[in-house]
């Protein structure tokens, strides 16, 4: 069985998921219950008594199984039901801060199996998921919601930010003054903005069937700025002697701190140790052509392989039909392009 993560587990206790049906069925019952996700032979190991069951996993069996005093063991896919009224014995000298029964035996054998375990607690109302020495509570929809709304609103003004130093940026393009120090500037906010969006993300998996709304603002926002990573890439990575060392997922296990610097940014991406932010870059205009010139993809690529960007910007409608593929109607609509561009300038 792979390593679980807490982020699986917490998205299979999502609203609208069999597991998390039945988990609510045992909360409105009142009666608490103890489920370990997965079934090994450490489970077994530390496994005493119980019932072998093997029935399928849904909502009904689980709250009727919960009655019986004792955990509830499921398969890895947790389809199957393998065994109820289990008592678990793991050791007693495993480390746990918990002091109630259920969880202490939930945290022990979390650690001993290496596999998740679920307790329902019928006092406090709550739903907890023990993994690797650690306690994650359930959030309930409510608290969830709130989260996703704050980080909305967060990325909201993360991404209007980005777009107005996009505009800068266009600028600086435009007038041929883009240094790396400007680079590193659009490409901290960038990565800000992609931590929210993947936040906003999770938390709409965490919300399941409740989740709709929540999806559907994030992808409204999400639409602002994707794909600029990619085009930035292909845009400055000729800057490189190697441009395969220019990739924004790099930046991934940044910290907030060292994002802020431009020197470790640029060093990451590439352009080695001590490199002069002021020094001049040269991009190849596919941002510009396709996120303000709107032009399609294929075509973007046939203009910037032929010529240089300042190259475009004086080329006439006759030059332009020189391109394979494109017409006197498609040149004016390059033309176009270029002059919104310029505009904007």
């Amino acid at each position: 069985m792979p390593k679980p993560t807490i982020r699986r587990y917490l998205k299979l206790l999502a609203p609208g998921t069999p597991l998390r049906a039945g988990v609510d069925r045992i909360l409105h019952g009142r009666t608490g219950a103890l489920i370990v996700l997965g079934n090994n032979q450490k489970v077994q190991q530390v496994s005493s008594g119980g019932f072998k069951i093997g029935v399928e996993c849904t909502e009904q069996a689980l709250r009727e199984l919960a009655k019986l005093d004792g955990a509830i063991i499921l398969s890895n896919d947790l389809s199957t039901i393998v065994a109820a009224g289990v008592h678990l014995v793991p050791a007693g000298d495993l480390p746990t801060a918990e002091t109630g029964t259920r969880h202490r035996s939930a945290d022990r054998t979390a650690q001993a199996a290496g596999v998740p375990v679920v307790t329902v607690s019928a006092s406090m109302a709550t739903v907890s998921v023990f993994l690797d020495g650690r306690r994650h509570l359930v959030e309930s929809v409510t608290q969830v919601i709130s989260r996703a709304n704050q980080a909305l609103a967060t990325l909201s003004r993360v991404s209007s930010r980005l777009t107005d130093q996009l505009d800068q940026f266009t600028l600086l393009e435009i007038g041929e003054q883009v240094t790396l120090r400007d680079l590193t500037h659009v490409i901290h906010r960038l990565e800000l903005t992609r931590r929210l969006s993947a936040e906003v993300d999770f938390l709409v998996e965490l919300l399941g069937v409740e989740g709709r709304m929540v999806a559907l603002q994030h992808s409204e926002l999400a639409n602002t700025f994707a794909g600029a990573a990619d085009r930035l890439a292909e845009d400055y990575a000729q800057n490189l002697s190697d441009p395969s060392q220019f990739d924004l997922s790099k930046l991934a296990n940044f910290s907030s701190e060292e994002l802020f610097s431009g020197q470790l940014v640029a060093e990451r991406l590439g352009f080695g140790q001590g490199a002069n932010l002021e020094q001049g870059l040269e991009s190849r205009g596919v941002r510009l052509l396709t996120d303000v010139g709107r032009l399609p993809s294929h075509l973007v690529s046939k203009l910037v392989d032929r010529y240089s960007l300042q190259e475009l910007f004086g080329a006439s409608v006759a030059v332009l039909m020189e391109i394979d593929g494109v017409g006197p109607m498609r040149a004016r609509q390059i033309r176009d392009a270029l002059l919104r561009i310029s505009e904007g300038s």
